[in-house]
């Protein structure tokens, strides 16, 4: 039988078992499995304070014989779903304290007549109000009866990012997975971050491929690098031209995404990647991340939205009046660190550094007065601060 229906029948079997609604709710974002880890929850901790009872301090103590055997069965049950999610392409994960309590037991339990609890074994740290049982992805299925290894590289705040190897063609890819945690809000942001992208056809833009609604993930492009990885490790050997094909293909994202009514709104080192081929050292930049874009319909943006490790133009008063010239602002640190490998902005008068200066409005020279009246002008127009104006 195929391994996800066992999986799926061995869930079934825990439909009519009676959980108290106080381990239930401990679970409810983890969807099938939510009885059985509430079930296993109160099942160990009605065991384990008995155990606490029966044996305090430390000290030896029985523990009666029907708790044995109810604890053994519990142990069984254990086994077979991490056997089950193991088959499944899931990894089980337990609380380390309960781990070690549950790995003894299976040593000192007897069915009849009782078991002598060892001795240091107690007190045991009972958790009444957090989960102790959780359920991750160790493959993805592709096709009917394939499955490819899923290896974590990367995680944020409420995503993870796994790539695998379709075994068929031998080509890598990447899932970006919505933690089960987020709130309807960050689903919402993850759903419109797919369906912007999938918009998108343009040789910098990171592609999307597929969505999976039922676990709320889906396919992407996979690059080796994020730009800050790139540019640190190859600094020294980074040749000027090479440098400006970064900087002009991310300079094409930019543009293409501003040109269609889009702004990022959260530019960082890391969330543009760099696609590296293994024939002739040949790259390419891919713009990612666009979990907080908002194009010029967008609904979805909130005075509370915030810029996790991105680039904040000082000159933004709110995130909700973000425009894309406040992007430029991001740009400008970005197109610095590609072309210096520093974060910090330059003040020589080189030609990067005056592209990279007008970008940030950093020490800028003074205007002249129709270079002032004219950045009124637009500051009005479009409703930004004079300083951000002067981008433009």
């Amino acid at each position: 039988m195929n391994p996800q229906l066992q999986l799926g029948e061995f869930l079934h079997e825990f439909d009519d078992e009676e959980v108290s609604q106080a381990y239930l709710n401990l679970y409810g974002d983890q969807q099938d499995f939510q009885r059985v880890f509430a079930w296993l929850h109160e099942r160990y901790n009605n065991a384990f304070d008995f155990m606490n009872y029966k044996a305090p301090h430390g000290s030896e103590g029985h523990f009666n014989a029907e708790d044995s055997r109810r604890m053994m069965e519990t142990n069984e049950r254990l086994t077979d779903l991490q056997r089950l999610t193991d088959k499944s392409g899931k990894a089980l994960h337990i609380d380390a304290d309960y781990q070690r309590v549950i790995d003894s037991s299976r040593e000192w339990l007897f069915p009849s007549y009782g078991s002598e609890i060892p001795k240091g074994l107690t007190p045991i740290r009972i958790e009444k109000y957090d989960s102790v049982f959780n359920i991750e992805d160790t493959s993805i299925s592709i096709g009917s009866a394939k499955h490819a290894e899923l290896h974590l590289i990367g995680a944020g705040s409420y995503a993870t990012v796994h790539k695998f190897t379709d075994p068929e063609y031998g080509i890598t890819f990447a899932r970006k997975k919505l933690k089960k945690t987020v709130e309807e809000k960050e689903r919402q942001r993850f759903r419109q971050e797919y369906s912007l992208m999938k918009q998108f056809d343009y040789p910098y833009i990171l592609k999307v491929y597929g969505i999976n609604e039922s676990d709320n993930s889906y396919i992407m492009e996979y690059c080796e690098h994020t730009l800050k990885d790139f540019i640190s490790h190859n600094n020294a050997k980074l040749r000027f031209e090479w440098r400006r094909k970064l900087a002009v293909q991310f300079l094409y994202a930019m543009n293409f995404l501003h040109n269609n009514g889009v702004m990022h709104r959260d530019l960082s080192y890391k969330n543009v990647l760099v696609h590296t081929y293994k024939n002739g050292g040949a790259f390419v930049i891919k713009v990612s991340d666009f979990g907080l874009a908002k194009t010029e319909y967008s609904e979805l943006t909130s005075t509370g939205s915030a810029m996790k490790g991105s680039i904040k133009d000082p000159a933004l008063g709110s995130f909700k009046d973000f425009r894309a010239v406040n992007d430029i602002y991001a740009i400008g640190f970005i197109l610095n660190y590609i072309f210096t490998g520093r974060e910090n902005l330059p003040e020589d008068d080189s030609p990067v550094s005056r592209v990279v200066q007008k970008c940030s409005a950093s020490n800028p020279p003074p205007l002249s007065e129709r270079e002032r009246n004219h950045c009124r002008g637009q500051a009005t127009a479009k409703s930004i601060p004079v300083k951000a104006c002067r981008r433009l």
